[in-house]
């Protein structure tokens, strides 16, 4: 993929409500990603594949990435197994987007 282990905030595993850290779950994903497109390959492609068309039953249905990257958010399609350590910025980003 695309993004740097250094900018992952996130990560869902397909059929968890949480993120892999707990911090985060897939309210806060919809919220934060209403109907954004994702990330698909390594071209940057997103196929017209949005955030809710991975979310089902308030489970993730695609494991994804969240990333952070020049101060703008992105989602990924996650077909890697990286560890991620919980980042702040998604909570930062979160509370100031209704400023």
């Amino acid at each position: 993929m695309s993004y740097k282990e250094n900018e992952v905030v996130a990560k869902y595993t397909k059929g968890a409500f949480f993120s892999d850290c707990g911090e985060y779950n897939v309210q806060d994903l919809l919220e934060m990603f209403d109907e954004t497109e994702i990330t698909v390959d390594k071209l940057g492609n997103t196929n017209g594949v949005t955030v809710n068309d991975c979310i089902e039953n308030d489970l993730v249905t695609k494991s994804l990435v969240v990333t952070s990257e020049c101060d703008d958010m992105f989602v990924y399609l996650n077909n890697d197994n990286i560890e991620v350590a919980c980042s702040a910025s998604l909570d930062y980003e979160f509370a100031n987007e209704s400023i």
